[in-house]
């Protein structure tokens, strides 16, 4: 704990003496007329004695002594023989002495202060950014302190396992791009293949329907064929009976010519001629019943013909409908198998969409182990110092303040120092990058005290105050500088005032109280 005194001297100057512990008061106590003197204190030997003046001697001059010590032979003589009025002096300097000491330690105050080490960020609620995944810390790329970009990436979990999932998931959807475009050709050459085999099919059934069409005609050719023999055989057959019944006839009319002839009643020339004209009848008769037996021959073999013909026919129409159904078991089975590629391309079609949304996951999850800065701002608290530790799900990494908004000095204040902090407190700040001397103070107060301590790496157990400045710029003869966000500085809060007295009056307390403790 700092102390700083402030003394109201009687020539209205303002001083201040600076203690770096309470424990130093004996030691001020001893010292203060030098001090005083020093800094401008209020009291001081040369202005409150007066010059002593030395009288002349009144007796005869005695031989000098030599010098005795380290002071003058004056101050000698006065010390051998000193004037009647020292006493009354001492005893009037010592009175005024301790009247002004008393005034002084009554009005003087010390400042009792907390040091706490700090840094400039932006005020208002931080960003946190946050893994939505658990891992292991890869890189680190910021500081505490640091301004940052939106987008720049401030942290890398370890992407290793991420990575290969990601490429065996490419992979894997690479596999199922070319199962489908095999698939999908598969489909189209059975579909060219079914279709030149109905092509085919289609031309063989034309090809047969022609053949039948030719055996059905041939077929009515012969059934036309066997009417008009059949219509030649009746119309020869009523000749041929004809000719027999006028044979017959003819016959009785010979015999009867015969005997009159034989009786002399008819001449033997017309018996002749009648016998030549039965003997032409016969021949008429031999030759209409042979005319009769050939077309009864060819009626015969038309009908023969007929019936290979029929059956011809009956076997290319037979075959003609086992062509209909090898087409239609062409189709069904061409239909099958392409329903069969259908399904299985639907299939690859739904495990590469799968595969394309979990490599799209991949990607996401990947890209979320890169942990970047959502705003331009200054990395206010840093939760993660080393690589290698492991992160879960929304714990925060770090907090990025934006840059837009005022500065406010973020001091880490010991536990020791911060018994009598509170929200409010005056603080004077000494930036590291402007020397108080040249520079300045600077005024703030406490805005903000953590309500629990936090771990620091170099300070130990410490709180986290807040503290708003009352100005953010620096003004020189020739220039106005802004403050920049993390930038460094001490800030001393003000803690309590006591004047000299109580500080004096202390370890007389602590006596009554129970002990003094050294």
């Amino acid at each position: 704990m700092a102390i700083r005194i402030d003394s109201l001297p009687l020539d209205g100057s303002n001083s201040s003496i600076e203690f770096s512990h309470v424990d130093r008061v004996s030691q001020l106590s001893s010292e203060l007329p030098e001090i005083a003197y020093l800094y401008g204190g209020a009291v001081t030997s040369d202005a409150v004695m007066p010059p002593v003046a030395i009288p002349p001697p009144t007796t005869p001059s005695e031989p000098s002594s030599p010098p005795v010590g380290k002071w003058s032979m004056s101050l000698q003589n006065v010390l051998d023989r000193p004037p009647p009025s020292l006493p009354n002096r001492l005893v009037v300097g010592g009175v005024i002495f301790c009247t002004a000491f008393g005034a002084w330690a009554t009005t003087s105050q010390i400042e009792e202060v907390g040091q706490a080490q700090g840094r400039l960020i932006p005020q208002g609620e931080p960003y946190k950014v946050h893994p939505t995944v658990s891992g292991k810390i890869a890189h680190l790329y910021v500081q505490e302190g640091q301004a940052v970009k939106a987008g720049q990436v401030v942290a890398e979990l370890d992407h290793e396992i991420a990575l290969n999932r990601v490429e065996a998931l490419r992979q894997e959807h690479g596999n199922y791009e070319k199962e489908l475009l095999q698939t999908e050709n598969l489909i189209d050459k059975t579909r060219s293949e079914a279709q030149t085999r109905l092509t085919i099919s289609e031309a063989d059934i034309r090809a047969q329907e022609a053949t039948i069409a030719q055996a059905q005609a041939k077929l009515q050719a012969g059934d036309t064929a066997i009417v008009q023999a059949e219509e030649k055989t009746t119309i020869n057959q009523a000749v041929l009976t004809q000719l027999q019944e006028d044979a017959s006839n003819q016959q009785e009319r010979l015999t009867r010519w015969k005997s009159l002839v034989d009786q002399g009643a008819l001449a033997r020339d017309q018996l002749f001629q009648a016998q030549q004209q039965f003997g032409e009848r016969q021949r008429t008769i031999v030759q209409q019943a042979g005319e009769i037996r050939q077309t009864l021959s060819e009626s015969q073999k038309m009908r023969s013909e007929l019936q290979q013909v029929i059956a011809e026919s009956q076997q290319l129409r037979a075959r003609l409908t086992q062509k209909y159904a090898e087409r239609q078991n062409a189709q069904i089975q061409a239909q099958q198998v392409i329903q069969q590629l259908l399904v299985q391309r639907t299939q690859v079609i739904a495990k590469m969409q799968q595969s394309e949304k979990l490599l799209q996951q991949a990607k996401v999850e990947l890209n979320q182990l890169t942990l970047k800065a959502p705003v331009d701002g200054v990395v206010s608290a840093l939760n993660i110092r080393n690589r290698g530790e492991v992160v879960q799900s929304g714990q925060t990494i770090t907090e990025i303040s934006s840059k837009t908004a005022p500065l406010i000095l973020v001091a880490a204040l010991p536990t020791r120092e911060a018994g009598f902090v509170k929200v409010g407190d005056k603080v004077q700040i000494k930036f590291d990058a402007y020397p108080y001397q040249d520079y300045g103070i600077f005024e703030g107060k406490v805005s903000s005290l953590s309500p629990d301590v936090k771990v620091d790496e170099r300070v130990g157990v410490v709180y986290r105050v807040e503290i708003v400045l009352d100005r953010h710029s620096i003004s020189t003869s020739t220039q106005r500088t802004e403050l920049k966000a993390g930038q460094t500085a001490t800030a001393e809060i003000i803690v309590r005032r006591r004047t000299i007295a109580q500080m004096l009056l202390d370890p007389i307390r602590q006596l009554q109280n129970g002990g003094l403790t050294l």
